[in-house]
């Protein structure tokens, strides 16, 4: 019996571990820009030298704590992602979905159509992911090096029952990964 409970106790563990890895869980609190890497600062005032004032988030999720800096520009918004140490992890700029090449928008709502009886896009980004100074040049001096795009959809999706979802797709529409999405109201703020 008391080899029995460390047992069910591991196992408990893997499952719980197994099923809470399957959703994703945010939680944005603003910070000021004191408290954000110099790095990260650094590199935002590089490749967007007319920017005024960003605002900074301390994002915690399941992959841990990440710098996010949000600011509008050219009627877009942006989400600019750097890890803890003040790394760019990745830019994303929400967009409609008349700006997703026609070819890769016919992919994706393909997807959607054999995964789901109905669903209702709630936010579109183009995920643009390259180096440092890959990026910098594609935002500063319009060179689009070697940048990855990819797009990241936040949908509601019916099966049995409405659920939120966060679908990452490539550049041509195919899927990449798709997870739960579980936002309590306020955890995620809106600028």
């Amino acid at each position: 019996m008391k080899l029995v409970r460390p047992i069910l106790a591991i196992i408990f563990f893997w499952i719980s571990f197994f099923a809470f890895s399957q959703e994703k869980t945010e939680r944005e609190v603003k910070v000021k820009p004191s408290q954000v890497p110099i790095s990260a600062k650094e590199w935002l005032t590089d490749a967007f030298e007319d920017l005024r004032k960003p605002k900074w988030y301390l994002e915690y999720s399941q992959k841990g704590k990440a710098f996010e800096a949000k600011f509008s520009k050219n009627g877009y918004l942006y989400s600019v992602e750097f890890d803890s140490l003040g790394n760019l992890e990745d830019v994303e700029i929400e967009i409609p979905s008349s700006e997703i090449p026609p070819e890769t928008w016919t992919n994706i709502r393909n997807y959607f159509s054999e995964e789901f009886k109905e669903i209702s896009v709630q936010k579109i980004q183009r995920q643009l992911i390259g180096s440092e100074s890959d990026l910098e040049d594609f935002f500063d001096e319009d060179e689009s090096g070697r940048i990855t795009v990819q797009y990241e959809i936040v949908f509601q999706g019916k099966n049995e029952a409405w659920q939120v979802w966060e679908g990452l797709f490539d550049e041509k529409g195919s899927l990449i990964s798709i997870i739960k999405v579980q936002l309590r109201p306020l955890d995620n703020l809106v600028f």
